[in-house]
């Protein structure tokens, strides 16, 4: 009888260990492609000449704004890369960091204006999204000022 109970136990045991909470979150935007991601941090260029960064945000123990960040992005539009920009940041830059376990993938929100042609906000996303190797996000408001007023809140 204690064989057995104890055998209970440890395969109680094994199960309990094999079910690890998923810690992964997950963009999907509003052209369909989902981008996932264990963490994220959101950065500002500190100096612009030694072009270092100061980190403003870290998703670790802010769920609620984590969400609300996950949420604006996915309004954004996916198109391919040649709507991009050449540009360097600057001052009212913003860099968003994802963070997995074997890479790191950036979007470079350069400036809070819209494009004359689209008229839409153009951010760089640099890493592979869906099937496309560094795309462009269209969005129809500033992300810019919507991340900082999450941020800051």
């Amino acid at each position: 009888m204690k064989f057995k109970k104890l055998f209970y136990l440890f395969v109680i045991l094994i199960f309990l260990t094999s079910c690890k909470k998923d810690e992964s979150h997950e963009i999907k935007f509003s052209t369909g492609e989902v981008y996932k991601f264990e963490s994220l941090s959101v950065e500002v260029i500190a100096d612009e000449e030694k072009m270092t960064t100061r980190e403003i945000f870290s998703s670790k123990d802010n769920e609620e704004k984590l969400g609300e960040i996950i949420s604006l992005l996915g309004n954004c539009k996916v198109v391919d890369q040649r709507y991009s920009y050449a540009s360097i940041p600057g001052y009212k830059s913003l860099l968003i960091n994802f963070h997995n376990k074997d890479e790191e993938d950036t979007i470079y929100m350069y400036d809070s204006e819209r494009d004359r042609d689209t008229n839409k906000f153009h951010y760089s996303f640099y890493g592979k999204l869906g099937n496309q190797e560094g795309p462009t996000l269209l969005s129809d408001k500033d992300l810019i000022s919507e991340i900082k007023y999450i941020i800051d809140k």
